[in-house]
C-alpha cells in the first residue's frame, strides 16, 4: 500500500508541475495570437509561481485543520478543467483568469501532497517519499518541454497536460483517507508533536538559500556560455535543459540513501558540495567540463532540497501542512531573486564573482537547516 501511496501523490505532483512549464515553449505564439507584451506573457507562464509563493503559508495553516485528500483531489481537478478549458478562452482576459484558477490549483497540490505522505506513511517509508517529492517539479518541467516538441500549438500542449492531471486526480481519489491531526478514536486531542515556530522558520529559510542555488545556475547558464564561451543560444539553451534534468537524479539519490539510513541532516550538509562545482561552472574550463559541473550542482541541489522535506516531520511534528507551506513560500521567494541577484553580481564582479556569492548563500542555508534539526533528526 505505501508503494501504490508514493507512486501515485508523487505522479500528481509531477502531473501538476507539468503546469508550471506548459506555455513555456509557446510564449512567442501565444503573445502573438493574444496581442500581450513580453511582460505580459512572461506573468502568464510565471503566474502559477507566483500565487503559489504567496499563499502557501496562509493555505498550510488552513488545511493543517482538515484532512488532505478531498483538498488534493480537488485541486488537481481545478488545475485540470482549468487547462482543458483553456484553449477554448476567447481573449486574454479569460486566459488570464484561467491560470488563476490552476494557480490555486497547484498551490493545494503542492501544500496538501508532501502533507498527504506524512499523514499516510511512517518511518522510512515517509522519509523516502518526502524525499521523491522533490522529483515532482524537475520532472514536470521537463515533461512539459518535451511535450512542447511533440505537440502543434499551445492548445494541444494545454489540453493534453490538463487531460493528464485529470487521470491522476481519478487515482489520487483512491487513496486511504487521512484522518484529521489532533484527534485519536474520534475525541479531540490538543497533542502537539515536537514542531515548533523557530525550527521550521529556519529550516525554511535553509531550504530557501539552497534551492535558490539550483535554480540560478541554471537560469544564467545560458547568458554565461553566450557570452564568455560564445556558445550559440540555440545550443544553450538545450544544455540548461539537460542540466536541470540532473536535480531528479538527486532526488533520486536522496530517497536511496535515507533508505539506506542516511539520516537527512548529512545529505543537507552534502550542499556545501556545490561550490567547488560552481567554480567548475564559471571558470574558463571547456563548455563540456562546464555544463558537467553544473549537472553535478542541479544533482547536489535535488539531493538538499529532497532531504529538506524528508526531515519536515522530525522537525514540525503533525503541523506538517503548515511547515510545507512555510518552506515551499521561503523557497519560491529565494528562486524569485535568487537569479537577478547572480545576474547583478556577474555584471559588477565578474563571472567568477558568482563562486563567492554561492559560497556565503550554500553555507548560511546548511546552517540554518543543520540549526533546525539540532536536537531533533541529523
Amino acid at each position: 500500500m505505501s508503494v501504490r501511496t508514493i507512486v501515485t501523490v508523487v505522479a500528481a505532483g509531477t502531473a501538476a508541475s507539468m503546469a508550471l512549464g506548459e506555455f513555456v515553449p509557446f510564449l512567442t505564439s501565444v503573445g502573438a495570437e493574444f496581442d500581450l507584451s513580453l511582460t505580459a506573457t512572461g506573468l502568464l507562464s510565471s503566474a502559477v509561481t507566483l500565487v503559489a509563493g504567496l499563499t502557501c503559508l496562509p493555505l498550510g495553516l488552513w488545511v493543517d485543520r482538515h484532512r488532505l485528500r478531498g483538498i488534493f483531489v480537488a485541486g488537481l481537478v481545478a488545475l485540470g478543467v482549468a487547462g482543458l478549458a483553456a484553449p477554448l478562452a476567447g481573449g486574454a482576459a479569460a486566459l488570464f483568469a484561467l491560470r488563476a484558477i490552476q494557480a490555486a490549483g497547484y498551490a493545494l497540490v503542492v501544500i496538501t501532497g508532501p502533507s498527504l505522505l506524512a499523514r499516510l506513511l511512517e518511518g522510512r517509508s515517509r522519509q523516502t517519499a518526502l524525499a521523491l517529492w522533490g522529483v515532482c517539479i524537475p520532472s514536470g518541467l521537463a515533461l512539459a518541454g518535451a511535450g512542447g516538441g511533440l505537440v502543434t500549438g499551445w492548445r494541444a500542449e494545454v489540453s493534453g497536460v490538463g487531460a493528464i492531471t485529470l487521470m491522476v486526480a481519478a487515482l489520487a481519489g483512491t487513496l486511504p483517507r487521512d484522518d484529521r491531526p489532533g484527534r485519536e478514536n474520534g475525541r479531540s486531542c490538543s497533542r502537539r508533536g515536537p514542531g515548533a515556530t523557530w525550527p521550521v522558520a529556519a529550516l525554511a529559510a535553509g531550504f530557501a538559500l539552497i534551492a535558490s542555488v539550483g535554480v540560478s545556475v541554471v537560469t544564467v547558464l545560458p547568458a554565461y556560455l553566450a557570452a564568455e564561451r560564445s556558445v550559440p543560444g540555440s545550443q544553450a539553451s538545450p544544455l540548461a535543459g539537460l542540466v536541470s534534468a540532473a536535480s531528479v537524479l538527486g532526488s533520486l539519490a536522496a530517497g536511496a540513501a535515507l533508505r539506506a539510513r542516511i539520516r537527512p541532516g548529512r545529505l543537507i550538509t552534502a550542499a556545501l558540495l556545490v561550490i567547488p562545482l560552481t567554480a567548475g561552472v564559471f571558470t574558463q574550463a571547456p563548455v563540456a567540463v562546464a555544463t558537467v559541473c553544473a549537472a553535478g550542482v542541479l544533482a547536489v541541489n535535488g539531493l538538499a532540497v529532497s532531504a529538506v522535506f524528508a526531515a519536515l516531520p522530525a522537525v514540525a511534528g503533525d503541523r506538517i501542512a503548515w511547515s510545507v507551506g512555510a518552506v515551499t513560500q521561503s523557497g519560491s521567494l529565494g528562486t524569485l531573486l535568487g537569479a537577478p541577484a547572480y545576474l547583478w553580481v556577474a555584471e559588477t564582479g565578474g563571472w567568477s564573482s558568482v563562486t563567492v556569492l554561492t559560497a556565503a548563500i550554500v553555507t548560511g542555508g546548511v546552517c540554518c537547516a543543520t540549526a533546525a534539526l539540532s536536537g531533533r533528526l541529523r
